[in-house]
C-alpha cells in the first residue's frame, strides 16, 4: 500500500514539474485531479460494484438451474467409450450429446436471466455430466423389481440368488474380485453370452462374463471358487428379447448392487440365507476328501456280504446323481475320483469294482438297464427312423416293472433321471433336447403300427360316412386336416386302450408316410380316400 502511495505522489510531483511552465496545462491537470479523477473513480467504484452483484446473481442462478436441470435430467456418462446415457426414472438408455444439447438449450432459452451465459451454461453442464459416472447412478425401485423380476422366478429359485447373480456382474463391471471363479451349469452358458454382447455393444466394456465357467478344471483353487445355483427347466431362448431389452437396466442395477454390498463375497456372507451361502462356499469350504465323504454318506452303504460289489461304472453313475441333486459341479476328475475312492473303500482292480458296498439307488438303475436292453432296440442307418419321448420311456417302464417278476424295487423313475441314466450306460443313443430319445424301438409299444392302423380305420369311416351314425368329417370337403385325423386318432387309441403318440410325432409319422398327399402343410388331400 505504501509503495503504490510512493508511487503516485512521484507521478504527481512528475506531472506538476513538467507542467508547471505551461499555464494552460497546468489548469487542465488541477482540473483532471480535482475534479474528473474523484468522479470517474467514483462511477469505477459503482459499476464495479454492479458487476460483483450481478455476477454473484448470475453465478447463484446459474447454479441453480444446473441443480436442478441435472436433478430433472438424470444424464450419466462412461469415459471409456466416450457415451451419455440417460435415465427418466425407469430405463436406462444411450442418449447423443447433441440430443443433451438441444434440451439444454431449450431449457436456457425459456429462463431469460441466463440467456446471455447460455453458451457459459451450456459447457458446465455438459463437463458436470461428465464427471457423472453411469455405475454412480441410483436406480428406482421400478427399475430393481423390473430387472429381478426378468431374472425370477425363470432363471433364479428366489430374489437372494438373483440379487447375488447381480452382484457378481457388478463386480466384474467394476472389476473386483477378478481372480474368482464361478461355476455354473452348461445353459447358463447362453446368458452369459448375451448379456457379453449387450456389455460390449452398450458399455464398452469386454469381458464382463470371463470368470464364469461351466467346467471345472484342475488348475482352479479350491479356495477361489463360488456356485452359482439357476433353475433346472429355464428355456433361455423365450427370454433372449427381454435380456436385450433390460441389459442396460440390469448393468446399472448390477453396479448399484457392488456399491452397496461391497463385493459378491459381502453379499452372501451379510446378506445371504444359510442354505445359499452353504451352496455358494461349498467348493470354498471343502477340500476333495470332505467333497467324497459327502458322496459316499449320501450314495454308498457298507456290507459284511462277500456277494455284494460295485463296479466302477455304477459308482460313477452315483458320483453324477449326486452332484446332479445337489446342483454341484463336476469338480473331481473322474480319474481323480476313482483314486480317492480306492483309497477309501477296497478296490478289486482287476474285476474294476469295489466289494462289500452297495447303494439304494442302485436297484432302480439296475431295474431300468434289466428294461432297457429287454424292450429297446437301437436302429441302425437304415432301419427306420423311430423316436420316443423322455415320458414315454419313464411310462413304459412303470408298465413294464408291474408285469416283469425280475424287478427289485416299485420305485418309478423321473425324466431327469432317465436322461442322465441313459446318457451314462448307453452313450451311443442319441437324445435331443434332453426331451427325445432318437432311433430306437420299443417291444411295448409299435408307435408306427398303432398310427397306422388308425389311419386305415380313418379312411375306412370316411369311405362309409353315410352308414356311420358319427359323422367324423364333412364328407363334401376336398381336404382333411391333420388335427381331424389326430382326434381321431387320439379316440381310436382310447377305445383299443393304447398308448397315445404326441401331436408332433404323429403329424412327422402321417407327413413323411402320406407326403404325397399332403397340402398347405396341414391337410390331406381327398384323393388318398380313393387309393
Amino acid at each position: 500500500m505504501d509503495d503504490i502511495f510512493l508511487n503516485c505522489n512521484e507521478k504527481m510531483k512528475e506531472l506538476f514539474t513538467k507542467y508547471s511552465s505551461d499555464p494552460y496545462m497546468f489548469q487542465r491537470l488541477q482540473y483532471h485531479i480535482l475534479t474528473i479523477l474523484p468522479s470517474t473513480l467514483e462511477n469505477e467504484s459503482k459499476n464495479h460494484v454492479e458487476r460483483v452483484t450481478r455476477n454473484h446473481f448470475l453465478l447463484n442462478e446459474q447454479q441453480i438451474f444446473i441443480q436442478v436441470f441435472l436433478s430433472k435430467h438424470q444424464y450419466y456418462y462412461l469415459p471409456n467409450n466416450s457415451c451419455f446415457y440417460h435415465y427418466d426414472g425407469k430405463n436406462y438408455s444411450i442418449i447423443i450429446e447433441d440430443d443433451i444439447q438441444h434440451e439444454l438449450l431449450t431449457t436456457i432459452s425459456k429462463d431469460k436471466t441466463l440467456m446471455q451465459w447460455k453458451h457459459k451454461t451450456k459447457i458446465n453442464i455438459i463437463k458436470q455430466i461428465k464427471d457423472r459416472n453411469l455405475f454412480t447412478s441410483t436406480p428406482e425401485s421400478e427399475t430393481f423389481q423390473t430387472v429381478l423380476n426378468v431374472l425370477y422366478p425363470a432363471f433364479f429359485s428366489n430374489k437372494q440368488e438373483a440379487k447375488y447373480f447381480l452382484t457378481i456382474v457388478g463386480d466384474n463391471i467394476l472389476k473386483k474380485n477378478s481372480d474368482l471363479i464361478f461355476l455354473i451349469k452348461p445353459k447358463m452358458k447362453k446368458l452369459m453370452g448375451e448379456l457379453e454382447n449387450i456389455a460390449y455393444y452398450t458399455l464398452g466394456l469386454t469381458n464382463i462374463a470371463n470368470n464364469f465357467m461351466t467346467k471345472y478344471h484342475e488348475n482352479y483353487d479350491y479356495e477361489k471358487c463360488r456356485l452359482l445355483k439357476i433353475n433346472d427347466m429355464i428355456s433361455f431362448d423365450i427370454w433372449v428379447d427381454i435380456i436385450k431389452k433390460m441389459g442396460l437396466n440390469l448393468f446399472c442395477v448390477a453396479a448399484h448392487y457392488s456399491n452397496r454390498y461391497t463385493n459378491s463375497d459381502a453379499f452372501i456372507i451379510n446378506y445371504g440365507n444359510e442354505d445359499l451361502r452353504n451352496y455358494t462356499f461349498y467348493v470354498k469350504n471343502n477340500s476333495q476328501k470332505d467333497i467324497i465323504q459327502h458322496f459316499c454318506d449320501y450314495s454308498i452303504e457298507q456290507s459284511n456280504s462277500k456277494h455284494l460289489s460295485m463296479n466302477w461304472k455304477n459308482m460313477h453313475y452315483l458320483w453324477k446323481l449326486f452332484i446332479a441333486n445337489y446342483s454341484y459341479p463336476n469338480m473331481i476328475y473322474s480319474n481323480t475320483l476313482k483314486g480317492l475312492l480306492s483309497q477309501k473303500f477296497s478296490y478289486d482292480e482287476e474285476l474294476d469294482s469295489f466289494p462289500n458296498i452297495t447303494s439304494k439307488y442302485l436297484p432302480l438303475t439296475s431295474d431300468f438297464i434289466l428294461f432297457w436292453e429287454n424292450t429297446i432296440t437301437v436302429l441302425g442307418e437304415g432301419e427306420g427312423e423311430e423316436e420316443f419321448e423322455v415320458d414315454e420311456i419313464c411310462s413304459l417302464f412303470k408298465k413294464w416293472k408291474q408285469t416283469d417278476f425280475q424287478t427289485v424295487t416299485n420305485t418309478t423313475i423321473n425324466e431327469n433321471d432317465a436322461v442322465k441314466l441313459i446318457s451314462h450306460f448307453f452313450p451311443h443313443v442319441e437324445i435331443v433336447e434332453n426331451k427325445y430319445f432318437s432311433n430306437i424301438r420299443c417291444s411295448l409299444w409299435n408307435k408306427m403300427l398303432d398310427i397306422q392302423q388308425s389311419l386305415d380305420a380313418f379312411k375306412l369311416t370316411k369311405k362309409n360316412v353315410e352308414k356311420n351314425v358319427e359323422k367324423i368329417v364333412d364328407t363334401e370337403s376336398s381336404l382333411v386336416s391333420l388335427d381331424d385325423i389326430y382326434k381321431f386318432y387320439c379316440n381310436y387309441c382310447s377305445k383299443n386302450k393304447t398308448k397315445i403318440a404326441s401331436k408332433r410325432y404323429f403329424e412327422k409319422y402321417v407327413c413323411t408316410s402320406l407326403a404325397t398327399h399332403i397340402l398347405f402343410d396341414k391337410f390331406i388331400s381327398h384323393d388318398w380316400f380313393e387309393n
